[in-house]
């Protein structure tokens, strides 16, 4: 836990959060851009790392041999609001895909429309990528809080 935590702050001073907006389906200018933890940010293809920060996160992902379904690691799942997620890698973008997870001793099988063959999940330190998916959408993740 303190690994996670130690993890998290590194990150965020890393990312100097600010409060600056952006157009709607942009992260704000600050947050994101050349010499930053986060390159590029969509609402449509989520976040691009910096090889630096993807490398900081210490992220393993796992390949989908099958289009739609993953078994993964139950402690792979992002839990949002009332819906289980994963993140999903694709061209070198981050996304958190809404799942529909299957539990079963540890593991989950999870299924979604937006997993096809040849994305990758991350089922190792997921909750630090999440983490710097709030802090670049910025003051909307506010909302997020349970």
């Amino acid at each position: 836990m303190k690994k996670i935590i130690l993890k998290s702050i590194l990150i965020l001073s890393v990312l100097q959060p600010s409060f600056a907006f952006a157009e709607e389906g942009e992260a704000p200018k600050t947050r994101v851009g050349p010499g930053k933890a986060v390159l590029e940010a969509t609402m449509e293809n989520g976040i691009r790392l910096s090889e630096k920060a993807a490398n900081n996160l210490e992220l393993r992902l796992s390949p989908i041999q099958r289009n739609g379904t993953i078994t993964i690691p139950t402690a792979a799942l992002v839990k949002f609001q009332d819906f289980y997620a994963v993140y999903r890698k694709r061209d070198g973008w981050f996304k958190m895909i809404e799942v529909e997870p299957l539990v079963t001793n540890g593991t989950s099988t999870v299924s979604s429309k937006d997993l096809k063959m040849g994305d990758e999940i991350v089922i190792e330190n997921a909750e630090l990528l999440r983490v710097v998916d709030l802090d670049v959408w910025g003051p909307e993740a506010d909302a997020c809080v349970d």
